[in-house]
């Protein structure tokens, strides 16, 4: 989301997302790359213990100087009492002890264009993934146990009050990004900072302006799905330029999880000005942020740099020579937007991409059928992982079809789950059947997923006043005095092939009960403008959850009424809105389990969603990769622990 630790991301259905990053050393906008700057770079990565040595091929490989995941600063901040940051149980590759190439590009495809790029304003998860290594977060979820944090822009994490105050240090050190501007113009010396070849020093400011945004009611867009997680804020301070206490006005389960893995920081230095260098005044500047002329760039302290954006094209970001934590693993890191899912294949194939993830439908054709070498390559391998989002159809309960429990429960047992898992996504996954991945204690799976039985869906029908009045083979009901045929649209995602196949495969099934169903394709851009509308009778939608569960965000009354909501549906219950509030404040887990194990009964009984499957996905990756490990969390997004073990084999 959003990555972030509790709060939803909407997926594309496909869930085509990724990072968008690209880097091209040769488009650095005339930064000088002098021989100074060389100098500080190496020793910047010799002083965070790694060696850069020349391959047989001239090609640079990073190797660890004793595989130690940790900085000297790491080492003593994590010895502090109290810190709740941990050690990671894995290293970087740069940090492993691994022989890795680093003068390589990653080539990744992705679907679409992100709606922007400042990690407050562009909704979906497009920005949130970018910005984990374009920036970064106060600490970073362990590849092994999410339950745990690792350092990350903070060195340590600590509580003396029981969670309403927390003191942050800040790692010493780090520096923003030049802009990506037309340096050579004379427009832009007023970005310039003080640090080495004009960059800014990463401060205690740069999380204090995030706490501003999140308070100025003019900021619109991703930051209004965050502002309910910080309900209870009162403050982020700075007591010096690397220390932070922020405090809260009373103890959330969220809190911990939010102020470390969804917040990155923002520089007041670029956001608060025109591109004239004029500053914003105070009484506009939040209603300036929310249409800035950076908005469709990129900045950060993280191993990557934006370089460039072409729409329709690609996105680029190019490694920092100086990111704290070393080398990063490529030199560039590029998505190429290709919209067609199903050409995806043929560019891993041909060498354009690295890596790719595979349709149903590609699968049953590279893998099942046609087997090893796939592709005819035997240089590509295959792996899998866990997503831990879900899929469903989403019903807008306040329109004229789905405001009934009854009816919705009969649309469900229309859809024949277990028969289009098994033969149209050819079994990469599982039925869902809640509000959870199926991967947390919070997942009840004792709850049993409603049969495929459309004379049951008749009855129920029946039951909601849909009969045939007329006999011409579709159900009407009288609404505010005139008769409604149940005929409805059904918004899916336009790129895949496999939802088209399945919208038909559900409208036959309803029509056999009686339902029309007129299933409109739609590009992703179009369909999060009418789902953010709510020009939808039912959508087809996925959520990337956080690790902590928490069901404020989507499914609570109070943000069924707000513009641009998670809970586009409109769905409202007291009862619902009561677990959501005490989920906020339990902190015992058995105690967080039986609620949880609650809302799952009352959402499966209510049907706001049909829920479809959990998906497991196959990936097709050239030998030249080490081995890619997935984290549990946005596996596919965090590429954290990827390398190169050589120079390119691809064509």
């Amino acid at each position: 989301m959003n990555r972030s630790s509790q709060f939803y991301v909407l997926l594309g259905t496909t869930g085509l997302l990724g990072a968008g990053l690209l880097f091209n050393i040769n488009q650095v906008n005339n930064l000088e790359h002098d021989t100074r700057e060389l100098g500080e770079a190496l020793d910047a990565l010799s002083k965070n213990g790694v060696a850069v040595q020349s391959s047989t091929g001239s090609a640079p490989v990073a190797s660890s100087s004793g595989g130690d995941c940790l900085t000297e600063q790491d080492k003593a901040d994590l010895a502090e009492p109290g810190n709740m940051l941990v050690a990671p149980s894995d290293c970087l590759p740069q940090r492993k002890g691994i022989s890795m190439v680093t003068d390589q590009v990653l080539t990744r495809p992705t679907g679409s264009d992100p709606r922007g790029l400042n990690p407050y304003i562009a909704n979906g998860a497009d920005a949130a993934a970018y910005n984990v290594y374009m920036s970064g977060y106060l600490g970073i979820r362990d590849i092994a146990d999410p339950d745990k944090f690792n350092p990350w822009l903070a060195t340590y994490v600590g509580t003396e009050d029981g969670g309403l105050t927390y003191r942050v240090k800040l790692r010493k050190g780090v520096y923003w990004h030049l802009p990506t501007v037309d340096w050579d113009s004379g427009k832009y010396e007023w970005l310039k900072g003080d640090g080495p070849n004009g960059r800014h020093e990463f401060t205690a400011d740069d999380f204090v302006f995030v706490y501003d945004i999140l308070q100025n009611g003019q900021v619109s867009g991703r930051v209004s799905a965050m502002r309910n997680y910080f309900d209870t804020l009162e403050y982020i301070k700075a007591i010096d330029d690397h220390t932070l206490e922020i405090k809260y006005s009373k103890p959330q389960f969220t809190d911990t999880g939010m102020l470390l893995d969804a917040l990155v920081p923002m520089p007041r230095w670029l956001y608060m000005y025109d591109e004239g260098g004029n500053k914003f005044d105070d009484s506009t500047w939040g209603l300036k942020l929310n249409e800035h002329w950076y908005n469709n760039k990129g900045i950060g302290v993280g191993p990557y740099r934006f370089v460039r954006w072409e729409p329709g094209v690609l996105l680029e970001f190019e490694s920092d020579p100086l990111f704290w934590g070393g080398q990063a693993a490529f030199k560039n890191v590029r998505y190429l937007f290709v919209k067609d899912a199903s050409a995806w294949p043929r560019k891993l194939k041909t060498g354009e991409v690295d890596i790719t993830s595979l349709q149903a439908e590609q699968y049953k054709q590279i893998v099942v059928d046609g087997g090893e070498p796939y592709l005819d390559r035997p240089e590509l391998s295959l792996t899998r992982y866990q997503e831990l989002s879900w899929f469903y159809f989403g019903y807008n309960l306040d329109g004229k079809f789905f405001n009934d429990k009854r009816v919705r429960q009969a649309m469900t047992m229309t859809f024949d789950r277990q028969a289009v898992l098994d033969n149209v996504f050819h079994g990469l996954g599982k039925i869902h059947t809640g509000p959870y991945p199926q991967q947390v204690a919070c997942y009840d799976h004792s709850i049993e997923p409603y049969p495929y039985d459309i004379e049951r869906a008749k009855a129920l029908l029946e039951e909601a006043g849909w009969t045939d009045s007329d006999g011409d083979g579709i159900r009407d009901r009288m609404i505010d005095g005139e008769k409604v045929d149940f005929d409805f649209n059904f918004l899916i995602y336009g790129s895949s092939s496999e939802y088209e196949v399945l919208a038909s495969i559900w409208r036959e099934s309803l029509l056999e009960a009686g339902v029309k169903m007129t299933p409109t394709p739609v590009e992703w851009s179009a369909m999060l403008k009418k789902m953010d509308e709510r020009a939808f009778d039912v959508y087809t939608g996925a959520w990337v959850p956080g690790w902590d569960t928490d069901i404020m965000q989507i499914w609570h009354s109070k943000e069924a009424d707000k513009p641009k909501s998670s809970n586009r549906i409109g769905f409202r219950n007291e009862r619902a809105d009561e677990i959501a509030v005490a989920l906020r404040n339990t902190f015992e887990p058995e105690e967080r389990t039986k609620l949880c194990h609650e809302f799952h009964a009352l959402v499966h009984d209510e049907q706001p969603y049909t829920f479809f499957f959990q998906r497991e996905r196959p990936v097709l990756y050239w030998d030249h990769f080490n081995s890619p490990s997935f984290a549990q969390t946005y596996p596919y997004q965090d590429f954290r622990y990827w390398s190169f073990n050589a120079e390119p084999s691809k064509p």
